[in-house]
């Protein structure tokens, strides 16, 4: 649960400065997060032999489709926005795997 709070706040601030607005609100944020994730894990479950790169392109292009739809912004933004959400996603991760 804190993490899917960090990952809607990281997500909402990203938002935030691409629309040079007000953070968008949480639980928009947090559908987008999930849509993010969920399809990520899916792909890396079933097929665990594909790199781990094409669940997070899947995930991106769920998000930016959840982005568009929650927040208003073009197909484009929004998957800059997820995109960019992820990349920070997966350094994070990586840099506690190595770090726990």
């Amino acid at each position: 649960m804190l993490g899917l709070l960090i990952g809607a706040a990281i997500l909402g601030g990203i938002i935030a400065v691409m629309e040079e607005g007000d953070f968008p609100g949480w639980i928009p944020m947090i559908i987008c997060v999930l849509a993010a994730v969920l399809p990520a894990v899916v792909l890396n479950i079933v097929f665990p032999e594909l790199h781990f790169l094409v669940g997070l392109a899947a995930g991106a292009l769920c998000a930016a489709i959840a982005i568009s739809a929650a927040c208003g912004m073009s197909f484009k933004r929004a998957a800059i926005a997820a995109s960019i959400y992820l990349a920070i996603n997966t350094v994070l991760s990586l840099a506690l795997n190595a770090v726990l």
